[in-house]
């Protein structure tokens, strides 16, 4: 029965998600000039992103201390967050630029319903069910007599 229910839940989660992001990009769009100070930027869809460049003492180094070493540098926007609102929705995604020793950091929520795919699974799901359940409708209304089954029913108890 969960799948029943989920299939419709997930339209409420997804709603959820797309008000997420609704509140997050408008956040970061009034706040473009705070942002920028600190060396952040906002593209269309609100995420915020910067570009973490390596020192060559550092770059020469394990993997593993470029990565504690980006943490490090994103930190110092941790308290930036917290003044706008959205430290407890944003995520780090940390990646590296290709042929360089920098590293791109997007701060972004986590989504897990409001993505294209997800979407239209949810809906071919959604069409499924409700079809299954128009069917078992009409099946129910053109082929039960109704006085039957209660009678039934109550010679049952």
């Amino acid at each position: 029965m969960k799948w029943f229910t989920n299939t419709y839940k997930f339209w409420y989660e997804l709603y959820k998600e797309i008000r997420i992001w609704w509140i997050f990009r408008k956040t970061t769009r009034n706040n473009v000039e705070l942002l920028n100070k600190d060396e952040l930027r906002v593209d269309w869809i609100g995420r915020v992103y910067t570009v973490v460049n390596l020192p060559e003492e550092v770059a020469g180094a394990a993997p593993q201390v470029h990565q504690a070493y980006v943490l490090q540098q994103i930190t110092k926007y941790g308290n930036l967050m917290m003044k706008i609102g959205l430290a407890d929705v944003v995520y780090p995604e940390i990646e590296q630029i290709k042929n360089s020793k920098s590293y791109l950091v997007i701060l972004w929520p986590v989504f897990e319903k409001f993505e294209l795919f997800t979407i239209i699974g949810g809906l071919l799901r959604t069409i499924f069910v409700t079809g299954a359940l128009y069917f078992i409708y009409k099946l129910a209304v053109n082929h039960v007599d109704f006085a039957t089954v209660s009678n039934w029913i109550a010679n049952q108890f």
